[in-house]
Parts: C-alpha cells; sequence; structure tokens
C-alpha cells in the first residue's frame, strides 16, 4: 500500500509498505519491537509514530507536529519527534498482514 513519509529532513514523500513490522520499522528506526503510536486525525486518517522517540531523543518532526496541531491532536506545547508515516487508507492498511 502507498503512504506518505514525513521525514524529518527533506521533503514529504509517497512510500510503499506491504506489512505493519515494515512501517514500523521505518518510523522506530529499525528498532526491534519498539512500540508505534498513533494519531488518528479529524479526516480519519492517521500518523504513525515511535513511542519512545522523545526518550530516544530523536529530532522534532515540525511538519508532523503542524499536522497534529491542526487536527487539535496534540497540547500547544506538544510536538512530534522523528519521522511519521501519513496513512491515508485506513481499511487497506488494517489488512496489511504483520510480517
Amino acid at each position: 500500500m502507498n503512504v506518505t513519509l514525513l521525514p524529518v529532513e527533506g521533503k514529504k514523500k509517497r512510500i510503499s509498505i506491504s506489512t505493519l513490522d515494515q512501517a514500523r520499522q521505518i518510523v522506530c528506526e529499525y528498532a526491534y519491537n519498539s512500540p508505534i503510536q498513533v494519531i488518528v486525525l479529524m479526516d480519519g486518517s492517521f500518523m504513525l509514530m515511535d513511542e519512545e522517540g522523545k526518550l530516544k531523543g530523536l529530532e522534532i518532526n515540525e511538519r508532523a507536529t503542524e499536522i497534529a496541531h491542526e487536527n487539535n491532536m496534540l497540547y500547544p506545547s506538544d510536538f512530534i519527534v522523528g519521522d511519521v508515516i501519513l496513512v491515508d487508507d485506513v481499511d487497506e492498511f488494517d489488512a496489511l498482514p504483520y510480517e
């Protein structure tokens, strides 16, 4: 399935993922068994990010933080760190295998 990668540095881009594990590896910097945090946006799409990103000292993701604030999904002083995947097609994502 195609999703949008919102990297900390560089331009956003469409990428293809075929498993849930692959999505986790992208946002968790390939750390085995790192948990994923999900933020559901007002239009039903959602963002996937490394739940432990702040503890790992990842850089602030300005683009993802702005999107979350526009959707009233973060406290005004909060922010998102690390690379983020933006998923538009929830049904297709739900059908992805884990591995």
